[in-house]
């Protein structure tokens, strides 16, 4: 976990990997440690509406990108659905009466992305290497190898690379106003994205 201080305001960089078994622990471990009055996370508003409307044992529908990363990440642990460490920080916020906030940009705005980044011709390749990602040989010895190693191949493609420049972009912005209203920010983020996101956010030291 990293801290960035940014005017006054303090962010904690919290890396997990969403939907391995575990990761919640982390969750609850930074949040008493830190005590934020604001949780944030790297999530679209749509995902956090879901969570917050969610019922016991309701089913979920997946892509089959999703379905065949579970498929695999399970090979380094126990996979939980929907992921334990979203619905801890969620129970968190609400238990504690603190803010949680997504960060990620929203459903119109990713289609607009998809819209003026990624070809017809993309879109096929992206179809077929994700086929191709069941079956594929990984080199990654533990979960966070393999996390980073996914990440870096299902966006090899151009357009669908730089999309997610835009996001990581648009999610670290998103924090730095939120840094403006609270004083001590719980950020959790996908383990892949963790050095980018710190990297990004040290350019705001001086603000």
């Amino acid at each position: 976990m990293k801290e960035v201080k940014i005017g006054k305001s303090r962010i904690y960089i919290l890396p997990v990997i969403h939907a391995l078994a575990g990761e919640e622990k982390k969750v609850e471990e930074a949040f008493k440690k830190i005590k934020p009055d604001c949780i944030a996370m790297a999530l679209p508003p749509e995902d956090l509406e879901i969570i917050e409307s969610m019922k016991e044992n309701q089913d979920f529908e997946m892509s089959m990108q999703h379905q065949y990363y579970l498929m695999r990440l399970s090979q380094y642990g126990k996979i939980s659905l929907p992921p334990e460490d979203i619905i801890t920080a969620h129970k968190l916020a609400r238990d504690n009466g603190v803010a949680i906030k997504p960060l990620d940009v929203d459903d119109g705005e990713y289609a607009d992305l998809l819209t003026e980044h990624v070809s017809i011709i993309a879109l096929i390749r992206h179809s077929r290497k994700i086929k191709k990602m069941r079956k594929r040989k990984f080199r990654a010895t533990n979960a966070e190898e393999f996390v980073v190693e996914w990440d870096r191949e299902i966006n090899s493609i151009k357009g669908f690379r730089e999309i997610e420049e835009i996001r990581m972009e648009r999610m670290v912005e998103n924090l730095v106003k939120l840094g403006k209203k609270h004083s001590r920010i719980l950020a959790i983020f996908p383990y892949e994205k963790y050095d980018g996101v710190v990297k990004r956010l040290e350019r705001y030291k001086k603000w």
